[in-house]
């Protein structure tokens, strides 16, 4: 069997941490993570206007569940409304200048 030099590397790095291999270990969410989705979200509100990090249309939000934030917005294509949930890390408030 011939390994993938990925594998051989998080193998070796789990023998020298004494860890059991595993690749969703690593990608595992920290306590930290969530509770910072939380504090993004409890500054929301329904009917502010957000927009991605990454950009993207200006939304209205809708709803907030926990971390995870319903967004609406309208498809300037096709001027059809359009909705989505996101992760609250992914917005930011839409600040007017």
């Amino acid at each position: 069997m011939r390994l993938s030099k990925k594998s051989l590397i998080g193998a070796g790095m789990a023998i020298i941490l004494g860890l059991p291999f595993s690749h969703s270990a690593m990608a595992a969410s920290t306590d930290s993570d969530s509770s910072a989705n939380r504090t993004i979200a409890g500054q929301l509100h329904q009917g502010d206007l957000v927009r991605l990090r990454s950009g993207g249309p200006l939304m209205t939000v809708n709803g907030i569940k926990g971390d995870q934030v319903d967004c609406v917005w309208t498809d300037s294509n096709n001027g059809q409304p359009d909705d989505a949930t996101f992760p609250a890390d992914l917005l930011q408030k839409f600040q007017e200048d």
